[in-house]
């Protein structure tokens, strides 16, 4: 990734890299490739913060050592294969409502991420957070929960409905956090560890009267999310953080704007 992006034609940037307790070595590395290097910060955590904190203490980091407030989040097994795109990006015009902003991102299948057509309504939200509650008896003999979830799935629009209406969100593999934003803002939601955090960022939006938009943009490539790889390894682990953070989307749509902005706020 860092390879990638020093071929970038645009290069008016600091990068910070937050070793998240790897606990592989990679920080060592890291520092032998980079320490030297006056436009990269290395950070390692004591722990594994999880997504949302781990990006929080990197954007904390821009803001108040180089007064930064335009950050671009990317993960670390993303692969930059346009050396014009962080120039496409930087030119892209917003409006002052816009917090922030994504772009085409392919995965491993050569299959656009971004966006999400999705909607993080209070109802969607509790039709996810059955399906998560209730996915291991679904395989169970007690069918009756399946068949309550499939027909809650029937009453689901279809995508294109989304598309046609333009009801999404962003990918967090690869997303610009503008300053009017991170102005007032933390970034991340920081009470997940994993899954949800882009949803929940939209809920955030949604009720501080800020927007994400879709700059179509090419020229990245996702490789395997590496951490959802990890969950996989462990099916009741990823599905007790599924429901554990859909019920905290719930908890935040639930809320007035003035304590979402409290929780959220940088001071």
């Amino acid at each position: 990734m860092v390879k990638s992006l020093q071929k970038q034609d645009f290069q008016s940037f600091h990068l910070v890299i937050v070793d998240n307790h790897s606990g592989n070595g990679s920080f060592q590395k890291l520092s032998e490739f980079y320490s030297d290097n006056q436009q990269i910060t290395l950070l390692e955590t004591s722990e594994n913060l999880g997504f949302a904190k781990a990006n929080n203490l990197g954007i904390d980091f821009l803001k108040r050592n180089y007064d930064l407030f335009k950050i671009f989040i990317i993960n670390n097994d993303l692969l930059f294969q346009d050396n014009t795109y962080l120039s496409k990006l930087t030119r892209f015009k917003y409006d002052i409502n816009v917090g922030a902003v994504g772009t085409n991102i392919l995965d491993s299948r050569n299959l656009q991420q971004n966006p999400i057509y999705e909607r993080t309504n209070l109802l969607r939200l509790l039709e996810q957070n059955w399906d998560f509650f209730f996915n291991p008896i679904f395989h169970s003999h007690h069918n009756v929960f399946r068949k309550i979830s499939q027909f809650l799935r029937q009453l689901r629009p279809e995508k294109g409905d989304y598309v046609r209406e333009n009801i999404f969100f962003l990918h967090g593999s690869a997303i610009l956090l503008t300053e009017n934003y991170l102005k007032w803002s933390r970034g991340f939601y920081p009470k997940t560890f994993l899954y949800f955090e882009e949803n929940i960022l939209k809920i955030i939006f949604d009720k501080t009267s800020l927007k994400m938009t879709f700059a179509p943009i090419s020229g990245v490539y996702h490789k395997e999310d590496q951490s959802s790889k990890l969950a996989k390894q462990d099916e009741s682990f990823k599905i007790k953080l599924l429901s554990e953070n859909s019920r905290k989307a719930i908890f935040l749509k639930l809320l007035p704007a003035f304590f979402i902005k409290r929780i959220m706020s940088d001071n």
